[in-house]
């Protein structure tokens, strides 16, 4: 970026105009970053006046000091006047009277902004490695918060937790929502990941508070226009479709998918995320009773479950199809998936097509995928299924310390299942 210096400060800073790189190629990062300087230099520019000048017209050191150790990746070009052999590089400012190099900066930003209270320095990159590895972070929560990590450190200029103030975050936050992020993204993206990161540090006892506790982003309050879970008729119009002749252009795998996880989500209330990587081996009789144990692994309260079929998914012949997969995924052939990753495995893309193919059928207004699951809520309550077993069910964590207590039993859970009305296609 370029930056034309005032007239009555060239003589002062030595330069026309000021040049830095933003040593990126991505067009994103490079406005994000163009905006943060602009706005570092013209604030600083501004506050500038005849009182911090000499007779001479000298620059004082500590304000060339405090102006470069804003400016992320680069020093900004302080010379002395009268030459031009100082190498910004590896002089943060410079006493024009001597020529001599000031000492404040030859450690760089970071390293001054620490030096300003004596603390020990905490850096970024490895305070998040620690935290990723002893939260054990999913592969997908480390690859979608890497980028913010490196954001936050572009935008400081420096990879010092410790130096962080809630005016840099505040500052942060502003440059992001003045980029054009979405509000909900910078609040549960960005400040959450680094409210995690920094309160992780202050229990380690690297930093006396999180910096980010008390900034907050205000988000507007969606207009609510119609309910969360599918309606009667959007449920029948999914279902019935799930029962036509697919394309032979898809897999038996995809078409498996349209067929049995709309019908599994209606009557178990459950993620599709959660039923995507389901195996045979998941389909389990205990006391007489069939069920699907959902693995703790692919939840978000981390804990196993066992939920009833209802009968008419048997009658349907679900466990007839379970049975022809042996020890194969239901619902994706890993020989003939492409680009798994840990960040981003096979059973998700699986319920990402689900979710297009759900939203081709006219499906609007309303999440393809978690729609099943608000509606089993809606005809639970109104069927009169308890509060507690229907938690249970659906895999919601307790609010009480009662619901860690007892289990509740296959025969149990099936007595209230079966109360749901059968749809009929």
């Amino acid at each position: 970026m370029r930056k034309r210096v005032p007239k009555w400060l060239r003589r002062i800073i030595g330069k026309r105009e000021i040049k830095i790189s933003l040593r990126t190629r991505d067009p994103v990062i490079a406005r994000i970053r163009h905006l943060e300087l602009l706005a570092r230099i013209e604030r600083e520019l501004s506050g500038i006046d005849a009182s911090i000048v000499d007779g001479k017209g000298h620059l004082l050191a500590d304000l060339q000091c405090k102006f470069e150790s804003d400016v992320p990746s680069a020093a900004l070009p302080w010379v002395d006047a009268r030459s031009d052999e100082v190498s910004s590089a590896n002089v943060s400012s410079v006493d024009v009277r001597s020529g001599s190099a000031v000492a404040c900066a030859a450690v760089g930003p970071s390293a001054v902004a620490v030096a300003a209270d004596g603390g020990t320095p905490v850096p970024l990159r490895r305070l998040f490695t620690s935290y990723s590895k002893e939260a054990q972070l999913s592969p997908a929560t480390v690859k979608r918060w890497t980028p913010v990590v490196e954001r936050l450190i572009g935008h400081l200029g420096h990879d010092d937790a410790a130096a962080i103030t809630r005016a840099d975050l505040v500052a942060w936050k502003d440059t992001l929502l003045a980029g054009g992020m979405n509000n909900v993204t910078v609040r549960d993206v960005y400040l959450a990941a680094s409210k995690a990161l920094l309160q992780f540090a202050v229990d380690q006892g690297q930093l006396p508070e999180n910096p980010t506790k008390e900034v907050k982003v205000r988000v507007k309050k969606k207009v609510k226009e119609r309910e969360k879970g599918f309606d009667g008729v959007e449920a029948a119009k999914i279902l019935t479709a799930t029962r036509l002749r697919f394309s032979h252009l898809i897999s038996e795998e995809t078409a498996a998918a349209r067929r049995w996880l709309p019908w599994i989500g209606a009557y178990t209330g459950a993620r599709i995320n959660e039923l995507t990587p389901l195996i045979a081996d998941d389909f389990v009789e205990r006391d007489g009773i069939w069920m699907i144990r959902i693995r703790g692994a692919n939840n978000k309260t981390r804990t196993y479950r066992d939920v009833p079929l209802d009968s008419h998914l048997i009658e349907q012949g679900l466990l007839d199809y379970v049975r022809s997969r042996r020890k194969r995924p239901l619902f994706y052939d890993p020989d003939r998936s492409r680009g798994g990753t840990d960040s981003n495995p096979h059973h998700k893309k699986v319920a990402e097509r689900l979710a297009e193919w759900v939203r081709s059928l006219g499906i609007e207004g309303v999440a393809p995928n978690h729609g099943w699951r608000h509606r089993f809520s809606t005809v639970s309550r109104l069927v009169g299924v308890p509060e507690d077993v229907r938690n249970i069910i659906q895999g919601h964590a307790g609010s009480k310390v009662a619901d860690d207590y007892g289990d509740t039993w296959p025969l149990v859970a099936l007595r209230e299942i079966e109360k749901l009305p059968r749809y009929a296609v």
